[in-house]
């Protein structure tokens, strides 16, 4: 209406510079931050389902640790198999008994020694050093006992279907929470199990692609990591988009997500939700940070990518998917929020966490390599 009202009564010059912004009259405000979260105790989820909670140990496979040792030599991007001890008398005897064949301690303590003594502290004035076992420590190793050193747990989920089947509004709530993550033929096979009864294995049936392949196991390449993991939870696209994964770093498989890369692809694709009043979501995004204590309360302090120490997938019930590490001693796993809250604990001094949802926004960027070359 004021702009009818101007062009009817002035001429243009007048105008235009009636129209123009006035730009000693508007203050840009400071971008204020959302608060980070110091407590997962009070977070709600929109889908409690009855499940039967099996606790697996997942355990490396003798073959895949011939197989690193073998292509480690010829390919940076494979992790050597390894131990991390201290270069000291009692250490080496320790790691030997341990991970000795029987009647082979003495001979496997020297063979330790040897590697020690070539091989690099871990950091400048550290004790610690890491060892690469080659074949003739390979022959000398029991494979079980290595094997046990980088087990780890896994919760293996069988889902009850009766409160799904009787429950239409909860049926409909969680069939419309996986849409985004399964196809169509799939999404009418869980429905078909839920109309019957039938329980449902999360493992087999209500992971995405990527998650259904890789949950339960260890790889050989040095990379592929926890970020990777709950980028390419929501879609192998984005991990392999040019527009997300730009750098490739020496000695690591081209798909490891970098912190920088992860902060990216959470301010492009997702929106934060705050958990204390939003129930978490199936896909959701667990963005673990280690803050500084001086910046916790200054909302208009940017955050700091470099603050991130860890991300997980929320799938329900305080269930999620990750894997631990870039390092392939660690498997992908189905843990609860809890256990990966309790472990990052112990590496950080001020832990806190954000919640990312994925938006309706798809990645327009088409891959411009295959970057899952290494999954099963």
């Amino acid at each position: 209406m004021l702009g009818r009202l101007l062009r009817k009564s002035l001429p243009l010059a007048a105008l235009a510079f009636a129209l123009a912004p006035v730009a000693h009259a508007v203050t840009a405000a400071k971008p204020v931050r959302n608060p980070f979260l110091f407590d997962i105790t009070t977070f709600t989820t929109t889908l409690s389902l009855p499940v039967t909670d099996t606790v697996e140990t997942i355990k490396m496979d003798p073959t895949q640790m011939r197989e690193r040792m073998e292509r480690s030599e010829k390919d940076d991007t494979v992790e050597p198999l390894s131990v991390l001890m201290n270069d000291d008398a009692p250490s080496i005897a320790q790691m030997s008994e341990k991970l000795a064949l029987k009647d082979t301690e003495e001979e496997f303590a020297d063979y330790l020694r040897k590697q020690l003594h070539k091989a690099k502290p871990t950091k400048k004035g550290s004790i610690s050093k890491t060892v690469n076992i080659e074949p003739k420590g390979f022959d000398l190793m029991d494979k079980e006992a290595f094997s046990d050193m980088y087990s780890r747990t896994h919760h293996k989920l069988t889902l009850s279907t009766s409160e799904l089947r009787n429950d239409r509004g909860l049926r409909r709530e969680f069939m419309k929470q996986i849409s985004a993550y399964l196809k169509k033929p799939e999404r009418k096979a869980l429905l078909g199990k839920i109309m019957k009864g039938e329980p449902i294995d999360i493992d087999k049936e209500l992971l995405p692609e990527f998650a259904r392949k890789m949950v339960g196991k260890y790889i050989i390449y040095r990379g592929p990591n926890c970020f990777h993991a709950a980028l390419a939870f929501q879609s192998p696209v984005l991990t392999s988009s040019s527009l997300i994964n730009v750098k490739k770093e020496t000695g690591y498989h081209r798909a490891m997500i970098n912190y920088d890369e992860l902060w990216r692809a959470l301010n492009s694709d997702f929106y934060e939700v705050n958990p204390d009043k939003i129930p978490l979501k199936y896909g959701d995004i667990l963005v673990l940070f280690d803050v500084p204590q001086d910046v916790e309360n200054d909302l208009e302090q940017p955050i700091d990518f470099r603050w991130i120490r860890h991300a997980a997938t929320y799938l329900f019930g305080g269930y999620t998917f990750s894997k631990g590490s870039k390092s392939p001693n660690t498997p992908y796993t189905v843990r609860t929020v809890a256990e990966e809250w309790k472990t990052w604990k112990k590496y950080t001094n001020n832990l806190a966490i954000k919640v990312y949802r994925r938006s309706s926004k798809k990645v327009k960027s088409a891959p411009p390599t295959d970057l899952s070359d290494w999954m099963y």
